[in-house]
């Protein structure tokens, strides 16, 4: 077992029809460590698969540690903040939480802030929903991202028949089976996860 700083590298070689259906994956929250106090719309920037424009457009409801925000000057700041991202969704919930909405004033607002407890790197789980994940999660996977191996556990669980559509399974370099995957998943704690598109025979 690898330690988290230094976690096994799993690759999943997939149909290119079910790359979409692994990008739920990333609602059960994925690792990424960022500057403490880091910008919330530089660190979106410098994920693979965002951009300016995308991030502006398209996210439309931004959770920081539960709480609905819109500035994207809010610094990331805290012990293992969560940060959950949403395209619009619908009824009054959905307008009260969008960003920048005429009903935002409903919403239950963080009056201050915590200090900071550190000057380095922090850790901040991503998740991502519905069309966000569709649209920037190919990029994420393929580029690798980390996570706890119950996540992904848990999802495999849940998508069985999407075993059918890897074409290989490659642990720290090393070809691997199905049971030999469930069976590391349930020893395992922070995994590196890359999925791809399968070469075309």
């Amino acid at each position: 077992m690898n330690s988290a700083s230094n976690p096994s590298r799993l690759e999943l070689h997939v149909n290119p029809e079910d790359i979409p259906l692994y990008t739920t994956v990333l609602q059960g929250g994925v690792l990424v460590e960022a500057r403490a106090g880091m910008p919330l719309g530089a660190f979106l920037d410098a994920l693979p698969g965002f951009h300016h424009e995308y991030i502006v457009n398209e996210i439309q409801t931004i959770f920081l540690n539960g709480t609905a925000i819109d500035d994207l000057e809010t610094p990331l700041e805290g012990d293992h903040p969560v940060l959950a991202l949403s395209a619009a969704m619908p009824g009054l919930a959905g307008a009260i939480l969008r960003k920048n909405s005429f009903h935002a004033a409903l919403r239950t607002t963080v009056t201050e802030r915590g200090d900071h407890h550190h000057q380095g790197n922090i850790t901040i789980t991503l998740k991502l929903f519905n069309s966000i994940a569709r649209d920037c999660g190919p990029a994420l996977l393929a580029g690798g991202i980390r996570l706890n191996a119950a996540v992904l556990q848990v999802f495999c669980a849940t998508h069985p028949t999407l075993a059918a559509g890897r074409r290989d399974m490659v642990l720290d370099g090393r070809p691997i089976t199905a049971a030999t995957l469930s069976t590391w998943l349930e020893q395992e704690n922070i995994i590196t996860l890359i999925v791809r598109e399968a070469a075309n025979d």
